[in-house]
C-alpha cells in the first residue's frame, strides 16, 4: 500500500456544509442592514480562510469599502455566534464519505481531517457526523497557519505519524490542491464538492475521485 493515511478537507469533501454556511451568513449580513447572497457567491467563499472570509462577504453584502475593515471583527463574531447555535443545521455528509471512512479504517488506514474551518467548530462537526473514524482534526485557531501553507500539514503529521509521501490529501478546491503540492503530499481531487474539476486539474492531482468510494480503490493498490 503505497499510502498509509488519507487526510481529509472538511468543508465540500466530507460535509455539503454549503447551505449551513450561506444560511448563517445570510443573516449575519441582514444584520447589520446588508443584501444576502447568492449560493454561488457562498461556493466561492468557501475556499477562503478566516483571514480572508468575512472582509469578503461584507463586500459582497454591499458594505461600503470605508467600512469593510471596522465591521470584519463584528460580523465575524456575530456569524460565528449564531453558527455555533446550530452548527449543523442543514449539513449532511456525502454519500458513501461514512462508509468510505469505515473501509478505510478497516484496511488500517489512518483518517484525518486538515480544514481552514475553526478548529472547534471542525471538531464538533467531526464528532457528530463520523465520531472515532477520525484519528486526527486541525483546523484553525489564532495560533495556526491556514492552508496553503505548506506549515498547515505539520500538526497533521505529528499526530498521524505518517511521513509526507505516505499520505493522500484529499479536497475539492484549488487550495486544496495546492496544499498537497505545497506540503509535499499526494492530491486526490474531489469531483463532487464546491469546485469544478476543471479548476483543480492545472494542479496535477496525483488520483481523481469522481465518489468517495474511488479513494478506497486508491489504498488498495
Amino acid at each position: 500500500m503505497p499510502y498509509r493515511a488519507c487526510v481529509w478537507d472538511l468543508d465540500g469533501t466530507l460535509l455539503n456544509t454549503l447551505p449551513t454556511i450561506l444560511y448563517y451568513c445570510n443573516q449575519s449580513l441582514a444584520h447589520f442592514g446588508l443584501h444576502s447572497i447568492a449560493m454561488e457567491d457562498c461556493r466561492d467563499l468557501c475556499r477562503l480562510p478566516i483571514s480572508h472570509f468575512y472582509h469578503r462577504l461584507l463586500r459582497l453584502g454591499g458594505c461600503p469599502e470605508q467600512d469593510v475593515e471596522r465591521l470584519q471583527p463584528a460580523i465575524r463574531d456575530y456569524d460565528c455566534a449564531s453558527y455555533l447555535k446550530d452548527f449543523s443545521h442543514l449539513t449532511e455528509p456525502y454519500e458513501g464519505i461514512r462508509e468510505t471512512l469505515e473501509a478505510l479504517r478497516d484496511m488500517g488506514v489512518k483518517n484525518a481531517v486538515l480544514t481552514n474551518k475553526p478548529d472547534a467548530l471542525a471538531h464538533s462537526l467531526i464528532e457528530q457526523f463520523f465520531g472515532d473514524l477520525m484519528e486526527a482534526c486541525v483546523g484553525q485557531t489564532p495560533q495556526t497557519i491556514s492552508k496553503p501553507d505548506p506549515r498547515s500539514m505539520d500538526r497533521v503529521l505529528e499526530v498521524l505519524d505518517v511521513q509526507r509521501g505516505k499520505i493522500l490529501y484529499v479536497g475539492d478546491t484549488d487550495v486544496d490542491m495546492q496544499t498537497a503540492r505545497n506540503t509535499g503530499t499526494a492530491a486526490a481531487a474531489a469531483c463532487w464538492g464546491y469546485q469544478e474539476l476543471s479548476q483543480l486539474m492545472p494542479y496535477s492531482p496525483a488520483h481523481v475521485v469522481h465518489t468517495p468510494r474511488d479513494v478506497i480503490e486508491i489504498f488498495r493498490r
